[in-house]
Order: C-alpha cells, then structure tokens, then sequence
C-alpha cells in the first residue's frame, strides 16, 4: 500500500515546479482512460464480464473489464468484491462499476440516506438556492456595468457638444459697435430698386 506525501514532499514537488521552466509547465492532454472502445464494447455483448472504473491507491483511474463469479463478486487485480445488481452504473450504452482498491465494496447509493441526513456538512442536494442567488448577484453586478459606462459616455458627450457651441461661435454674431443693433434685416425692410434708363430710338 503506497503511503501518502508527507508535507516534506509536497513542498519539494512545488519547488520544483516553481523553479521549472514555462514550457516544462504544461501538462498532457487529459484523456479519458479508456485507450480503446473495442474492450468496453466486448464486455457489453458478455453477461459474464463487467467494465470497471478503478480507482487505484496511485491515485489514478483505470478502465478494466472482469467477470462476475457465482453471481456475487468480482475478482480485479487478485481482489474481492462484492457485487450488486444496484451498484451498477449506466454511460450511454454501457454498464460499469465503479471499486476503490482499498474498498471491498463497490461505490453505490446505499449511505445515500446517511449523507442526505448530515446536510450542508457533506450533501451538495441542498446548494441549489444559494448558487441561484450567487448567479443573481453575479448577473446584478454585470448589468450595473453597462448602465454606468453610459453615462460616463453621455456625460461626455454633452461636455464635448458644449465645447463646439462655446469656441465655435454658436448663436448670434456679437455686437461690435456698441449700439445694440445688428445686420440682419427686418421683415420692414425692402430692398433698393435699381434706377431704369429709357432709351429712345435716334432720329
């Protein structure tokens, strides 16, 4: 049985890690461990055989296939497991089981009740009201954004329409003699008529 990191250890694996170079960071592709399809298939078309998600003390996950002895157990890696129809797990058109290598029992839904019962400590069932609310504040918060940003927008706007009316001489033209008065006509007014020459004809 491996024995888990002592706290010498992890602080040696994140050294190295820190001290490693950008490109050395980064890690595989995650691919599901399943290497080929063909296996699982196979075991679906064998009432004797299972697929087995495996959980192993490395902290890795294998896909393995075995055969149900006598109706009750399984047998993986020269392990005993108790078998049960209701800890039988469904992905698509598969069945699978889902054993811990330090566990003789198969994970299935039978401490459901005693989990349920422990509430928040341990059950995520009862989170659905308070991540709603989350995303509500969330959402609240991104709609605040915009509405400030428009109006930081039309203040500006207005500050820069103001300026152009202001140095651009907007409205009437100034009055430069001191008197009041202005050019522009009134409707009184009337224009000059030019004088008309009557030519007669010579003789």
């Amino acid at each position: 049985m491996d024995k888990p990191l002592t706290i010498e250890e992890k602080a040696k694996i994140r050294k190295d890690f820190d001290n490693a170079k950008p490109e050395d960071r980064k890690g595989k592709r995650l691919k599901w461990p399943f290497g080929s399809w063909g296996k699982v298939k196979a075991a679906e078309m064998k009432p004797d055989q299972l697929n087995v998600i495996y959980l192993n003390q490395k902290l890795g996950i294998e896909i393995l296939q075995t055969k149900i002895y006598g109706g009750n157990f399984l047998v993986i890696r020269e392990k005993v497991y108790r078998f049960a129809a209701s800890k039988v797990w469904r992905y698509k058109n598969y069945s699978f089981v889902v054993a811990k290598e330090w566990d003789r029992e198969l994970v299935g839904r039978e401490d459901y009740e005693a989990v349920v019962s422990q509430g928040a400590v341990r059950t995520p069932l009862n989170d659905p009201v308070l991540i709603k609310a989350l995303i509500q504040a969330k959402l609240g918060e991104k709609k605040a954004m915009p509405m400030n940003w428009i109006w930081i927008v039309a203040l500006v706007i207005g500050l820069l329409v103001g300026a152009s009316f202001l140095f651009k001489g907007g409205g009437a033209p100034a009055d430069t003699t001191g008197t009041g008065a202005t050019d522009i006509p009134t409707p009184t007014q009337t224009a000059s008529v030019p004088e008309t020459i009557e030519v007669t004809p010579n003789g």
